[in-house]
């Protein structure tokens, strides 16, 4: 049974340049994330969702965004089905209240994301890239289900074919088709030039959400969860 991956990164929250700022804090791995990671970044949006006065931004250190889940992490959450419920639900957790809180997420994307990290994007509110990073979508050849949420959260963004090809397979996506697809919404020069035009904006344009009509954010997420977990415990 593969152990538990080694716990050396953190979430936390920061004040930046650009002001509220909840930083993906494991660099020597590319931020991936850990269970206990993926845990924090929930509670730390959840916490700081609330004050609707300006932008919450999600930043990786040292550059890149976020290379999405630990593959150690995955690999042990594999390993056992009770296991692979309470890794998936942590991921689907984390995307609904970032899609979910009153406050604008911002994703602010340098040098790059991957797997996950792309999920996290695109459940934000606006995704910008500082200066031409590249975008890795690896999920099919990891043979990975995405969760139901990521997956309404990529049609509506590229469009039906392109999201469905997107996740098939693996594809590296470099800055321009990545805009040219509409999967950021904006390109700046530094997080200096972000936050300058950040504080002209006029605020936050509603969109679509995915939640249904009285359904409650747990039941949210047992519904975007369920075909990636049952693709987890099947490969498991």
């Amino acid at each position: 049974m593969p152990e538990a991956p080694a716990d050396d990164g953190a979430v936390r929250f920061a004040r930046t340049v650009l002001g509220d700022t909840v930083v993906l804090d494991r660099p020597a791995r590319r931020n991936a994330l850990t269970l206990a990671m993926w845990q924090d970044l929930a509670t730390l949006v959840r916490e700081h969702g609330v004050d609707t006065s300006g932008p919450l931004y999600l930043l990786g250190a040292d550059g890149y965004f976020c290379s999405g889940a630990d593959l150690g992490a995955l690999a042990h959450a594999r390993s056992d089905a009770q296991r692979s419920r309470t890794f998936v639900h942590a991921v689907v957790e984390s995307l609904l209240t970032i899609h979910t809180v009153e406050r604008e997420v911002v994703a602010v994307i340098e040098h790059g994301a991957a797997g996950g990290g792309v999920e996290i994007m695109a459940a934000c509110d606006r995704r910008v890239a500082i200066g031409t990073p590249t975008l890795v979508f690896p999920f099919g050849h990891h043979g990975m289900t995405l969760d139901d949420f990521t997956r309404w959260g990529l049609h509506r963004l590229v469009g039906d074919a392109e999201a469905e090809r997107l996740v098939d397979g693996r594809h590296v996506v470099p800055f321009e088709e990545a805009r040219d697809l509409g999967l950021f919404d904006e390109q700046q020069e530094s997080l200096q030039t972000l936050e300058r035009s950040d504080t002209a904006r006029s605020g936050r344009t509603p969109a679509a959400g995915y939640l249904r009509e009285d359904e409650s954010l747990a039941e949210a997420i047992e519904r975007a969860a369920s075909p990636m977990l049952a693709a987890f415990v099947q490969d498991g």
